[in-house]
């Protein structure tokens, strides 16, 4: 639900959070797509359309509105973005299930992201979606109180810093939706 909620505040959407039962969802989405059984969060209610799951949810905001998106146009840049989304999807994401258990594949896959931002303001070499993914990670993380110990990774640090500038209301909305 971060990813969304940042790309949203990224691009200048308003967006109201709004946390729901799974049920409630779930027969939204089963009720315009005929589908059931099928857990699928978050949810972009506009009107009459309803659509659930993060990638879903992701690819509206992206396209919504009058900011420009943010899809890498030169075809480095997208391979790059879609590589680190996947390391953080396939690789990092299910080593957080039990953080002191994982630590060290954790630290590998940290030390690599260092490395990778040494030369570069962002993950990809220019603003994308793998910002937006890593950085909602490392908020729940850091809200969970299980933020794994990242200060001997500088150019992480660095970049965390800027992506907190970079999307405007980053720490106000993460407040709001912690309350």
């Amino acid at each position: 639900s971060y990813k969304c909620i940042f790309l949203a505040t990224y691009r200048k959407l308003a967006v109201d959070v709004v946390w729901e039962d799974s049920s409630v969802d779930e027969d939204k989405m089963s009720e315009s797509l005929n589908m059931s059984g099928l857990h699928r969060f978050p949810c972009i209610e506009e009107g009459d359309f309803t659509v659930c799951g993060s990638n879903a949810v992701l690819t509206y905001l992206n396209i919504k509105g009058r900011a420009p998106t943010i899809h890498p146009r030169k075809a480095r840049v997208l391979a790059t973005q879609q590589y680190w989304i996947q390391v953080l999807t396939r690789k990092f994401e299910p080593l957080m299930s039990d953080i002191s258990k994982n630590q060290t594949e954790i630290f590998k896959i940290l030390k690599v992201l260092d490395i990778n931002l040494a030369d570069k303001n962002y993950i990809a070499g220019e603003f994308s979606l793998a910002d937006i993914h890593w950085s909602a990670v490392f908020k729940l993380l850091e809200e969970e109180g299980s933020i794994v110990v990242i200060d001997d990774y500088k150019n992480i640090c660095r970049w965390l810093g800027r992506i907190k500038t970079e999307i405007p209301g980053y720490e106000v909305m993460v407040e709001k939706v912690a309350a």
